[in-house]
């Protein structure tokens, strides 16, 4: 009775610790088999950050900073998740959207002339200008005299700006099949000109480029863009970027270029702002592939986290660690409770003494 009453009190003691335990335990689970995969990775992480205050704290947020995108993807994100928006964030998003127009067309000329690409309509002006060649040409000369000088030239914007060169002319020979990797590469180089690449995305960069770039060839690009020889200029920065670091700058702006498809120009400066290298960039390429409009909301919520499962803290190991313990108290108990009840089904028979 003794054994019956002991075994009952270990079967309640281990229900009530697997309330506590496999919750946690089966989350931080699931998100490390998740971890190739930010689609999953995010859709869990949502699931315990995520509520009806924070999505309108954050569509408020973005009204005020005049994000109309970062809105309406925190508005899709909200439906997605079945949380509700109240009509009056609705209408003054909407209100937003209306007054963005003339604003649009003063930005794409400051975004052609200067290169600003703040707003959607700035880095389409932008963009104008690095396909046909200004923009690159205007930031290769300007880095690259300071290269050759030594003045602390910032060298992840002369080798993106050389590649894009490189990448412009195979856009047109390829009537804009190249286009998505010049898209991204011009928004990587406006997010360096700007400072806002993470740090450690800005390290990775200028590494890079310390390797990729080619003197001499440097040297004869700016000799010709001194003499006006523009097409001279272009051939030679074709060969600014050796070409394995050129392989790798063509990655770097197909991936970027596809989160900026995605989730507009400032959804890929988010990314940027919290990716560490050119991996993180592609995992946002696929976030954004799954996730759609929605992408800009969940990097908001989630940054880095969406896309990589990271280091695991000391609680998410302990927890991981107590769900193993409790699966192998599970599996005691049940083992000993399955002795019992056969000793209780299928009682042994005395043996019979032989007759004497």
């Amino acid at each position: 009775m003794k054994r019956v009453v002991l075994g009952f009190g270990l079967g309640l003691s281990l229900a009530a610790a697997g309330s506590l335990v496999l919750p946690q335990g089966v989350q931080h689970w699931r998100e490390v088999a998740a971890a190739e995969d930010p689609a999953v990775l995010a859709d869990l992480r949502l699931a315990g950050v995520l509520n009806a205050a924070r999505i309108d704290a954050e569509i408020d947020a973005a009204l005020a900073a005049r994000d109309t995108e970062l809105a309406e993807s925190f508005v899709a994100l909200a439906a997605e998740r079945g949380l509700p928006v109240s009509a009056e964030r609705r209408q003054k998003l909407q209100a937003l959207k209306d007054g963005a127009i003339i604003q649009a067309v003063s930005d794409f000329g400051q975004g052609f002339l200067a290169g600003d690409r703040e707003s959607g309509a700035a880095f389409a002006g932008a963009l104008v200008g690095d396909v046909t060649g200004y923009g690159d040409l205007r930031d290769l000369a300007v880095e690259g005299r300071k290269w050759l000088g030594g003045e602390g030239a910032d060298g992840a914007v002369l080798a993106i700006a050389a590649a894009g060169l490189a990448i412009s002319a195979a856009t047109w020979v390829s009537l804009g099949g190249s286009l998505p990797a010049r898209n991204g590469l011009s928004a990587v180089k406006a997010a360096s000109k700007a400072k806002i690449l993470s740090p450690a995305l800005t390290a990775n960069l200028t590494r890079t480029a310390v390797d990729a770039i080619d003197r001499p060839a440097l040297n004869a690009s700016l000799t010709a863009a001194s003499r006006l020889d523009l097409a001279a200029a272009r051939v030679a920065a074709g060969g600014i970027v050796k070409p394995a670091a050129m392989a790798r700058f063509a990655a770097l702006g197909q991936d970027a270029g596809a989160v900026y498809t995605r989730t507009g120009s400032r959804g890929l400066r988010q990314v940027l702002a919290v990716a560490e290298d050119a991996g993180d960039i592609g995992k946002a390429a696929k976030l954004g592939a799954a996730k759609g409009t929605t992408t800009r909301a969940i990097l908001k919520v989630l940054g880095r986290g969406a896309l990589v499962l990271g280091a695991l803290s000391l609680s998410a190991v302990g927890w991981m660690l107590a769900l193993i313990g409790y699966a192998i108290a599970l599996a005691m108990l049940a083992q000993r409770f399955g002795w019992w009840l056969g000793r209780r089904l299928w009682p042994r028979r005395r043996a019979v003494s032989p007759a004497m």
